[in-house]
């Protein structure tokens, strides 16, 4: 049995005429007769009560019209559906966050902005087959990197109240702010381990007054002048206020890196890449604003 021959019975059950049937389906009225015919023979059943001039669906036919008429329809709408499958494949971008994940998010809704048809789907877990950007970080000596990947270099500052003995200085050493109270995110952060590492670099721990897995309630709380609280430049911005100051870091200088990586298999659509390189072109030229 062929997906033509019941192609053929549908369109005769439809006009139980096999003249009219053969003029929709372009082909010989006797053609279309010898198909049918070989369709119920490997059936084993006729599926037409023929008289001299005309044909009738019996039950047999109208019992296989029942089961055939879904499931033409469906394989009729597979290329439809296949062709939507594929742009929406095409169109869908998968995005590993282990790092910076508010910032891409705003870079994400930047690129929406001009690309409303694109999609993407945000994950924090190891790398697998599925992801076509992994974003993640690290301090101290970056490993070598192939053309995969794209490195951003962020400074922290330190934000500290207005009315701190600090808050004239151009700058500050890390060592002389081993007893202030510090606001800082807690350890299910990354960037919480990186600020640790700096203060023990500078021969302290520092004393925490505060501390959240919500970036937003650091930067308000320091922003308030509650406390003291390391700031990474590039993904907090700027301070728009006069209750707090930003001052640059000397010693040591506090700096982490930001990989941001593509894989081989999102190299091969060309929405990951235009993501891609809006991504990094976008970190690199300052888009801020988002939290790490």
């Amino acid at each position: 049995m062929e997906l033509l021959q019941f192609r053929y019975f549908i369109t005769a059950a439809k006009y139980e005429n096999m003249t009219k049937a053969a003029d929709e389906l372009h082909i010989a009225q006797p053609a279309l007769s010898q198909s049918i015919k070989r369709l119920e023979n490997e059936l084993g059943v006729e599926l037409f009560d023929r008289s001299r001039h005309r044909i009738t669906l019996n039950e047999h036919g109208r019992l296989l019209q029942k089961k055939l008429l879904p499931i033409l329809h469906s394989i009729d709408g597979l290329q439809t559906e296949l062709q939507e499958s594929q742009y929406s494949s095409d169109h869908l971008i998968r995005l590993n966050l282990m790092a910076a994940s508010s910032y891409v998010t705003n870079c994400i809704i930047a690129y929406k902005a001009a690309h409303p048809d694109v999609s993407f789907i945000l994950s924090q877990k190891d790398p697998d087959e599925l992801i076509d950007i992994h974003v993640s970080s690290l301090i101290g000596t970056v490993p070598s990197c192939d053309d995969n990947t794209v490195i951003l270099e962020e400074e922290f500052f330190m934000a500290v109240p207005a009315s701190s003995r600090f808050a004239s200085q151009s700058y500050i050493r890390l060592s002389d702010m081993a007893h202030e109270d510090f606001i800082s995110l807690d350890k299910s952060r990354l960037i919480r381990a990186f600020c640790d590492a700096f203060c023990q670099s500078a021969g302290f721990t520092p004393h925490i007054i505060f501390e959240s897995d919500n970036p937003e309630s650091v930067k308000n709380l320091t922003v308030a002048g509650l406390g003291i609280a390391f700031w990474p430049i590039k993904s907090w911005g700027r301070l728009y206020t006069k209750s707090a100051v930003l001052l640059p870091i000397r010693d040591p200088v506090c700096k982490r890196s930001i990989l941001f990586t593509i894989y081989s298999h999102g190299k091969k659509n060309p929405a990951v890449r235009d993501f891609y390189r809006f991504l990094c072109t976008y970190a690199q030229t300052g888009g801020s604003g988002g939290q790490i």
